[in-house]
């Protein structure tokens, strides 16, 4: 539980940083390490998807994006979904079913992250904004409840894919990391190679399936660990009595 409680605290700041906005300053530069609505009224730092479908539509190459998502990637790999990303924490709070994963359609996200590029590049216009339910979270019920955004398609748009997002977290949990989310799948890319990885010492596990049932992502982490799916939260680490898995932060070496 202790590594749970050190988690929670960095997820909370991971939501101070995506509501830093309260403190009066306005929008900076930074790239959130995460999914995080950059129209949000208390934001200061910038979606990476967001800005990412801004660079392919206005044909700007992507330096600073890019090397901030090399930076991202090897620091932490999706280490930054388990760890820091506020949407990834009400995730995590509403995942009442650790069902196992399909591997077939765990690619999905991937999908989506090619989807919302070509869209970006065919309409020349956010399309992923526009039905992305952190927006909806973030930006269009604050702006609801402050009288600026109105009920109309946009908005309902918006309300219809957050909550559906919500019943899939609920029934599946981590619903929305598993399949859908294309931040996610830019980090896994680079999840065997960050320093935040978990390690097996195959001589002291007994492949008893506890660390499994114990997965929000419904991995069986004596295989898939550090799989494209893995989000380093350290669940199954705490769940091992034997010690097999631990997680590290390091360069990567063979055991």
């Amino acid at each position: 539980m202790r590594l749970k409680r050190v988690r929670r605290g960095i997820q909370g700041g991971g939501l101070i940083l995506g509501l830093f906005g309260v403190s009066g300053i306005g929008m900076t530069h930074l790239i959130f390490p995460g999914l995080h609505c950059y129209a949000c009224p208390l934001a200061v730092t910038v979606c990476p998807i967001g800005l990412m479908q801004n660079l392919v539509i206005f044909g700007t190459p992507p330096y600073f994006l890019l090397g901030t998502i090399l930076a991202y990637g090897l620091i932490a790999g999706r280490g930054f979904c388990g760890w820091f990303c506020p949407f990834g924490l009400l995730n995590d709070l509403l995942s009442f079913r650790k069902a196992r994963i399909s591997r077939s359609f765990s690619y999905t996200k991937f999908a989506v992250l090619i989807g919302t590029i070509l869209a970006a590049w065919y309409f020349a216009d956010t399309m992923f904004c526009k039905v992305c339910p952190v927006g909806g979270l973030e930006a269009s019920l604050p702006y609801f409840f402050l009288g600026v955004a109105r009920f109309n398609r946009p908005f309902l748009i918006h309300l219809g894919t957050l909550v559906g997002v919500l019943i899939g977290m609920i029934v599946i949990a981590r619903f929305w990391c598993r399949y859908l989310c294309p931040m996610g799948a830019i980090l896994s890319l680079f999840n065997r190679v960050s320093f935040l990885h978990l390690r097996l010492d195959p001589n002291k596990c007994s492949k008893c399936g506890i660390c499994s049932a114990a997965c929000p992502m419904g991995l069986k982490p004596y295989e898939d660990y550090d799989d494209h799916n893995c989000i380093k939260c350290g669940a199954c680490v705490e769940a091992c009595d034997l010690g097999a898995l631990t997680l590290h932060y390091s360069p990567r070496r063979k055991v």
